[in-house]
């Protein structure tokens, strides 16, 4: 073990003392003084000294502050980085005793480590740069593609808004997008054991799981702000089962950028930035309880009888160095037009808790301007809904429900020869 200088005295708080030999040879009254160079003098500044806390800490433990967490972590000076975890108050305790049992003559030893351990003196970690960081360069290759299709019936279109989304959760995880939540949360659809939720956790590379939170409460101001500034995922599990109230909350924090509040053990408020994302399961078939907040889920439905493909082995080095080039290098978009966030909203509609049957109707007919004609019967309408909706109930597509609609959209009846139409147009590309 290295020489403790402060086991024989020679420094008590930053300051250095020499002890004196007996045997030393005092200086001849005839021998003329020397003078010492001021260059050779040597002296302890206050920057200098080290406190006893600190040499003892600093020859034992290895801490840093997790930007995540918040909390300080730890480590043995002779182990690995992989052994950090929590300084929690048992630990801290621990680590005095061990102070203690070591420098036994040292006052006030016990309140020196902990000024140590919650000062700036430990470094910053961050753990989302150290793991990007790292990343090798791209290969060129698609990994995303292949990493996203093992999702039974992930289609062309669904595959171009999950990779929008996944690099928006890297561009926010990298801080890259500073004024806006990522508000949008891919929704898989499935029935129970299809492996939906093992899924969501795959999302993560295994050294970031401990950032991954399968539950939200939505009830609690603190849990809730911790969730979303010391996460990097949070899985909705069952989002179908949160009441009304709820939804409202989760759509608030969905559009939040930075959180307010203390952190554990924290005795004042401060600004922190968001870093989670979101993602949602469910075994209903029809989830989406508000038709205009339909806009912020990716409905995924995997087809009955088949599994998400989670045995083959995951590349993340090469996946997300992948996502890491395209937001990074190539300055790939991110965030969805206007127009996607519309088609988002037509293909959410087979998944509405009630069919909204005149914002459906609405999509594909308008009312005739000045001059033009329209005549469609409600057989016609209904016959263009289940093409468009095939998704949706017939008894939600009947005559009587299709009139009702019409009529609260004010469109008049007119005759014709096919017997009771309305004055309506088919939209146009």
């Amino acid at each position: 073990m290295k020489h403790n200088p402060f086991d024989q005295g020679e420094i008590r708080s930053g300051e250095l003392t020499t002890a004196s030999s007996n045997n030393a040879e005092m200086p001849s009254a005839q021998a003329p003084a020397q003078e010492v160079p001021a260059e050779e003098t040597t002296s302890v500044t206050t920057e200098d000294a080290q406190l006893p806390a600190e040499y003892f800490l600093e020859q034992h433990y290895n801490f840093r502050r997790n930007v995540l967490s918040g909390m300080v972590e730890y480590k043995k000076s002779d182990e690995p980085d992989e052994k950090y975890a929590r300084l929690t108050s048992e630990a801290l305790n621990t680590i005095y005793i061990m102070g203690m049992r070591e420098m036994p003559d040292v006052s006030e030893l016990k309140a020196d480590i902990k000024t140590y351990v919650e000062s700036s003196i430990p470094p910053v970690y961050d753990p989302i740069r150290q793991w990007f960081d790292n990343l090798p360069q791209w290969d060129g290759k698609d990994h995303l593609t292949d990493f996203l299709n093992r999702i039974p019936g992930m289609n062309e279109e669904r595959l171009a808004f999950m990779k929008t989304w996944i690099r928006s959760v890297t561009a926010h995880w990298l801080g890259i997008d500073e004024e806006h939540g990522n508000e949008t949360v891919p929704l898989l659809i499935g029935n129970q054991g299809c492996g939906k939720s093992t899924f969501c956790l795959r999302l993560l590379p295994p050294s970031l799981r401990q950032y991954y939170l399968d539950h939200f409460n939505l009830a609690n101001k603190f849990d809730k702000e911790m969730a979303l500034s010391g996460s990097l995922l949070i899985c909705l599990d069952e989002i179908d089962q949160y009441k009304a109230g709820q939804m409202a909350e989760l759509k608030q924090a969905l559009s939040k950028v930075k959180v307010n509040g203390r952190r554990i053990y924290g005795k004042t408020i401060d600004e922190r930035k968001r870093y989670a994302s979101f993602i949602a399961t469910t075994n209903n078939r029809h989830p989406l309880k508000d038709m205009t907040g339909s806009r912020r889920y990716l409905t995924i439905e995997i087809p009955d009888g088949k599994l998400i493909d989670n045995q083959q082995e995951i590349d993340y080095e090469k996946l997300y160095a992948q996502l890491l080039h395209e937001v990074r290098e190539e300055k790939m978009r991110y965030w969805f037009t206007n127009e996607e966030t519309l088609r988002i909203q037509e293909l959410n509609i087979p998944y509405q808790e009630s069919v909204d049957l005149e914002a459906m109707i609405d999509s594909f007919y308008r009312k005739p301007m000045q001059g033009e004609r329209g005549s469609i019967t409600s057989l016609e309408i209904r016959k263009t809904l289940q093409t468009e909706y095939p998704h949706i109930a017939i008894s939600n597509l009947s005559s009587e429900k299709i009139g009702m609609a019409l009529r609260e959209m004010k469109v008049k009846k007119t005759r014709s020869s096919k017997g009771v139409a309305y004055s309506l147009l088919r939209r146009t590309a």
